[in-house]
């Protein structure tokens, strides 16, 4: 069932960019319309809470897709596109298929210090064939110090036979430097997405992780790492160095990682939770990503390795936006010339938030 739309917008903003690609072969601008809001009362599990990270899309059908809705818990919803709108009447417990209480029903799957108060999915995708069932699930891992909270993060893996309804050998395959220690403070590796780089037959996750910039300064910054394991399993995985990815990931004896370092271009805006797709109509990857000052800001790449410098796209002080999600008609993993941009908007004191896109329309020049 497709929800009425608050707002609905015909034509685009006044508000055209021009961007540069890093390898300056070719000339990209794009525009967007106004704030649409989505009519999300029918969620009844965990109300105003969305989005918090990823959505991740399937298309199991000509008119089917799949979406997995990332929270501390997970839940699988079936629709006829790849917009979240036509999803959300289905985001209920009885559709819940990862996270804190499915892990805590199976005492096999929980480790120490790991995953024990969440898994937020970042990454969905079929193995092989996607008529053939098989997943992996990619996710951002949390381990609370309290009740209030305040966690120590990192990023896992899962494993499906069923189309994502049960999950099974989960692990963790990204870990921060530091293991989790005793004094209470947000600590750790995640907040990030996962992409298959078909090119070189390798999965990339881009995170946020403590890292410095050339000038020194550390901060949370977006990171990443590679894996050309074809199910990304946990000590696959190496962490960007700079030039390659060389530094350990995951060490399951210590529950520590390699060091981080910033993706060069990204580390003058830090921020968090990407969203990146391959874009058909400009030949180059697409990332979209919220700095700390809850602005969203776009980046191109030729190669999922290097990226342009990052350009405001909406948000501001007085209007802070967080979670972006970029979906086309072709689901999250892929853009087009014509997309939708998701968001968290007017999210409150108490973290509520409400679900809202603007269309964005890229061109080139």
């Amino acid at each position: 069932m497709k929800t009425k739309h608050a707002i609905k917008t015909i034509f685009l903003l006044i508000f055209t960019i021009f961007i540069f690609s890093c390898s300056h072969e070719a000339k990209a601008n794009f525009a967007i319309g106004e704030i649409t809001v989505i009519d999300s009362s029918s969620i009844s599990a965990l109300k105003g809470y969305y989005p918090d990270g990823k959505l991740c899309t399937i298309q199991t059908g000509e008119n089917e897709w799949q979406m997995f809705w990332a929270e501390k818990n997970d839940y699988l919803t079936t629709a006829t596109s790849p917009w979240p709108e036509d999803h959300c009447s289905q985001v209920n417990n009885s559709n819940m298929v990862f996270g804190k209480d499915k892990l805590q029903q199976n005492p096999e799957h929980k480790i120490t210090n790991f995953n024990e108060n969440g898994a937020w999915f970042i990454g969905v995708f079929p193995l092989n064939d996607p008529n053939d069932g098989k997943y992996v699930g990619f996710f951002h891992a949390e381990s609370h110090y309290d009740n209030e909270g305040t966690a120590h993060k990192s990023i896992g893996a899962a494993y499906s036979d069923d189309y994502g309804r049960n999950w099974k050998d989960v692990q963790p395959i990204i870990l921060c430097e530091q293991a989790k220690g005793t004094t209470t403070a947000w600590t750790g590796i995640g907040d990030g997405c996962v992409i298959r780089d078909r090119t070189n037959s390798r999965w990339i996750c881009y995170y946020q992780g403590k890292a410095k910039d050339s000038g020194g300064s550390i901060d949370n910054r977006l990171c990443m790492a590679a894996s050309d394991d074809p199910k990304g399993e946990s000590g696959t995985w190496k962490k960007w160095d700079g030039e390659s990815f060389s530094i350990p990931a995951c060490n399951t004896e210590t529950m520590t990682g390699g060091k981080e370092c910033a993706i060069k271009n990204l580390a003058k805006v830090p921020g968090a939770n990407p969203s990146v797709s391959w874009n058909e109509y400009l030949q180059k990857y697409v990332m979209v990503y919220a700095s700390w000052s809850h602005k969203i800001y776009i980046t191109f790449s030729s190669d999922a390795i290097n990226w342009s410098k990052p350009v405001h796209v909406i948000g501001s002080k007085e209007n802070p936006l967080w979670y972006p999600n970029l979906i086309s008609e072709q689901g999250d993993t892929i853009s087009t010339k014509c997309n939708k941009l998701y968001f968290s908007y007017q999210q409150g004191d108490d973290g509520k938030r409400k679900i809202a896109y603007v269309d964005i329309e890229f061109n080139l020049q």
